[in-house]
């Protein structure tokens, strides 16, 4: 005779500080255990919540800041009789408790940024860098953070000079990175760059067909406001020279007539604009994307244009599933969607949430379509 244990089911296995809890534990006391795979610019975290009923998380036990946790989720029998595979979640630390009743609770937050570096995310900071490389700077970021460095991107821009004013290390870093068409993300003990227009090129991994596939809901949407962009134009203007500025000041002084005033502006008017662009191929009638940052060389407003049209058209693609659990789904693999119509396509997965407990294993994802450029 077959058992529950024979038929198709998922498990959790936690461990807190080295030490695991049993399946049988959390097969009582385990209520909701969430696995965020972060979209880029954030960073993984898990929760998890159990029935306090004697109340150990409250006194024997008394979970602290910084406590570990390595959680991996099981699926037996899944998608075929005799199969078993594994989602490494990766180790956490504890960031929030939260006790409430009656009946007691407990919910456990736990973040993939160790306590020791959540400066990089909490404390602002004012450095000047000069001829530096970005993974130079993400390598000083990492080791404040108590982070390992993953640096997947092949490009490596170098630049003359970098103001980080009154910004924490982690969105400093997130801000440059996106300008180069870079992600950035925490995951796992470590700080990972990578170049998400890579990832969209890898071959789909999976196939989301309607009324085939176990899907729970979905949605999809456009909207006139998110419509893509042609075309981006980056245009800076550079701050006149000291010394021209001076000598300016000094014309002034010796005669101030309206046409030393006039001979001054036309002075500034010769500065040098720095105007960068980037084009979709047949991009007629698309609206054009109008930037003013400043860059240093035409390269690097080149650069800029194209990785800004890449940002914002990244908005006019979005949508999103609930299915049946599946730890195939991570934040970065590509799949595609069938039977939809207009939205059928090749999408990245944006984020990507594991859910079990009393509820059956479902998996959320939100997803973009790829670029392609």
């Amino acid at each position: 005779m077959k058992t529950v244990e024979d038929g198709r089911h998922a498990y959790l296995m936690l461990k807190y500080n080295g030490k695991e809890m049993g399946t049988e534990y959390l097969s009582k006391y385990l209520m909701d255990f969430t696995y965020e795979d972060s979209a880029p610019g954030d960073q993984d975290s898990i929760s998890v919540t159990l029935d306090d009923r004697e109340a150990n998380w409250q006194d024997t036990w008394k979970p602290k800041f910084g406590d570990k946790l390595i959680a991996e989720i099981t699926v037996v029998n899944w998608d075929k009789p005799g199969e078993k595979a594994k989602l490494p979640c990766g180790s956490f630390e504890v960031d929030s408790i939260d006790i409430d009743g009656p009946p007691d609770k407990v919910m456990i937050q736990a973040l993939a940024l160790p306590l020791g570096g959540a400066q990089a995310k909490q404390e602002n900071r004012t450095k000047s860098w000069e001829k530096v490389k970005l993974k130079t700077i993400a390598q000083d970021i990492a080791g404040r953070a108590k982070l390992k460095l993953v640096y997947s991107a092949v490009a490596n821009p170098t630049y003359e000079r970098l103001d980080q004013s009154d910004q924490t290390d982690f969105s400093f870093l997130v801000d440059k990175a996106k300008d180069e068409g870079i992600a950035v993300k925490i995951s796992g003990g470590s700080l990972v760059l990578f170049d998400e227009a890579e990832y969209e090129k890898k071959p789909a991994v999976i196939d989301i067909v309607k009324g085939k596939s176990n899907i729970l809901n979905y949605s999809f949407s456009e909207s006139s406001t998110t419509t893509a962009y042609g075309k981006c134009v980056v245009t800076y203007r550079p701050p006149a020279s000291a010394k021209k500025a001076k000598k300016k000041e000094k014309d002034k002084s010796k005669d101030d007539k309206p046409a030393t005033i006039k001979a001054a502006t036309n002075t500034q008017s010769t500065t040098k604009v720095i105007t960068g662009e980037y084009s979709l191929p047949n991009a007629t009638g698309l609206p054009v994307l109008r930037i003013n940052e400043r860059v240093e060389t035409v390269a690097e407003a080149n650069r800029l244009a194209k990785n800004r049209l890449r940002e914002q058209n990244k908005k006019s693609g979005l949508a999103s599933f609930s299915l049946d659990g599946d730890i195939r789904f991570a934040a970065g693999i590509t799949i595609n969607a069938k039977g939809f119509g207009r939205f059928n396509g090749k999408y990245i997965v944006v984020s990507a949430t594991h859910r079990l407990g009393t509820t059956p294993y479902e998996t959320e994802i939100q997803i973009r379509k790829v670029l392609g450029w």
